[in-house]
């Protein structure tokens, strides 16, 4: 092939990658198994994520991306440059990326973002909002003039804006989503059974029972993990509403912020929005009740976008293929020049 564009959106939890024409290609967590004396990848992606708690001497498994910022620049990069090599094979020429970034990220994370896919063997980047790709991913037309809420629940933070004719005109970000989900399940399990779990056993959890509104039917799993106190294999049965009530102070917070964020809105797109529907996104909207939440907290109709934890990949597509209107609001490719990478 003559060249490649990507839309690549890189996350707390995973990564995604989105060709022009064929979709998905790369749809892993963003898991990274290393040597840790040499730094070279043994694993990336789900093998790495099963590996998780499990290494064996001298490897080590992280996340290089953590809360929607980049905290390790090498093993970033090194990642990144596998996923882009596994989609582009041996062709010569550098692709193109739209890259999807948390909406209030500063600027040095927006440079170090470019950098990484850059020196991974981009050959210029475009950094758009994850609230912006996650509307276009869910089908909303970039130059439809009326407003859309857009909700977007991933890993490490969530994105809430309102989003009108290819542009946002309000915005929050939050870094509270699904890890920090896992972590309170983690907490919960050690203060009330005194039992320790691993991050894998804690997302499990949180894809099973977890729920953001109370079940009618409770539902229940056996968790386990080990004993504090003696030391030895334990379990103990949660249930649904018990998660619940876990994780309703942090699921208060989501909603709170939603509501600040609608009260700032003007008049006119207030109306367009009563009137629509708001949109719900990302992995955590599959969370029983999630849409019940936030239909209480903002008195509206929520929809769960299909294939929701897809949507801000699929919105990168989108953007590549509407750059002439996002142009218009300052969105531009960047090169190696920009970011002063030698």
């Amino acid at each position: 092939m003559f060249g490649y564009d990507l839309g690549i959106d890189l996350g707390s939890s995973s990564i995604v990658i989105s060709v022009p024409g064929k979709g998905i290609v790369v749809n892993e967590p963003s898991y990274v198994a290393y040597d840790t004396e040499t730094e070279k990848i043994v694993y990336a992606g789900r093998r790495a994520y099963y590996l998780e708690g499990r290494e064996p001497s001298g490897i080590s498994v992280i996340q290089p991306v953590v809360n929607g910022a980049i905290t390790n620049y090498s093993i970033a990069q090194k990642m990144v440059r596998f996923f882009i090599n596994k989609v582009i094979g041996k062709s010569l020429f550098k692709p193109r990326v739209v890259a999807s970034i948390s909406a209030l990220s500063t600027d040095v994370e927006k440079r170090t973002l470019v950098s990484v896919i850059i020196t991974a063997g981009a050959r210029s980047v475009c950094l758009v909002e994850e609230p912006l790709c996650a509307a276009f991913g869910a089908g909303v037309d970039p130059l439809l003039p009326t407003g859309v809420f857009v909700i977007d629940i991933g890993g490490g933070t969530t994105n809430m804006a309102i989003v009108s004719q290819g542009c946002m005109n309000q915005v929050e970000t939050l870094r509270l989503a699904g890890n920090h989900f896992d972590d309170e399940i983690i907490r919960h399990m050690h203060d009330e059974y005194s039992i320790l779990i691993g991050k894998r056993t804690a997302e499990e959890v949180k894809n099973s029972i977890a729920c953001a509104y109370p079940r009618e039917e409770d539902v229940a799993m056996q968790v386990k993990g080990r004993n504090m106190v003696t030391g030895m294999p334990d379990s103990a049965e949660l249930t649904g509403n018990e998660i619940y009530e876990c994780l309703s102070p942090l699921l208060k917070q989501l909603a709170d912020a939603a509501v600040a964020l609608f009260e700032r809105t003007s008049p006119q797109l207030m109306a367009d929005i009563t009137s629509g529907e708001v949109i719900l996104t990302g992995g955590c909207s599959a969370i029983y009740g999630m849409d019940k939440m936030f239909a209480d907290a903002l008195n509206l109709d929520i929809t769960v976008a299909p294939r929701a934890e897809l949507c801000v990949a699929k919105g990168t597509m989108v953007a590549l293929n509407k750059m002439h209107v996002l142009d218009q609001y300052g969105y531009r490719f960047r090169t190696k020049q920009d970011v002063r990478i030698k």
